[in-house]
Formats: structure tokens, C-alpha cells, sequence
């Protein structure tokens, strides 16, 4: 087993909602055209408030700030990626 997956953190039991539709929402992610190519860009506001409503989630605010604050760290981490390569 590699050591990323060995020794990656477990998520506290009430964040994996959180964690299931960021990757459900990371699938939907659209790809914008820049300079440098094509990259990816940040999931659209529509796609999470639908899978809110489809998925019934409670508390809208705080999902839509945690999946953001994911979103943010995937994009910036793709733009750096980009840069290095």
C-alpha cells in the first residue's frame, strides 16, 4: 500500500456527507479555456445548491462553505501543478 494512502487522515465521522459530495460535485467540474490551456475551474454555485435539493442537505450554508474551501485547494493545487509542469 502506498505511503499517501497508509498514512492519510481519517475525516471526523460528521464531514463525510461533506467529503462524498465533493467528490460526487468534482465529477461535474467544468473546464475553462485560459492562457495556458484548458484547466479546470471551480464547481459552479447551480450544481452544488441542486445537489443540496437532491440530496436533502440541512444545513446549505455550511456545506456550500465547506465545499468551497475544498474546491479552492483543488484549484490552486491543479494551477500549481500547471506551473511546475
Amino acid at each position: 500500500m502506498p505511503a499517501a494512502l497508509r498514512d492519510r487522515p481519517e475525516p471526523f465521522a460528521d464531514l463525510e456527507p461533506v467529503l462524498q459530495g465533493f467528490a460526487m460535485l468534482s465529477a461535474v467540474r467544468p473546464l475553462a479555456a485560459g492562457p495556458a490551456g484548458v484547466a479546470p475551474a471551480a464547481i459552479p454555485l447551480a450544481e452544488i445548491r441542486a445537489y443540496c435539493a437532491l440530496f436533502g442537505v440541512v444545513d446549505v450554508e455550511e456545506f456550500v462553505r465547506l465545499v468551497r474551501a475544498m474546491d479552492d485547494a483543488v484549484l490552486v493545487r491543479a494551477a500549481e501543478r500547471r506551473r511546475e509542469g
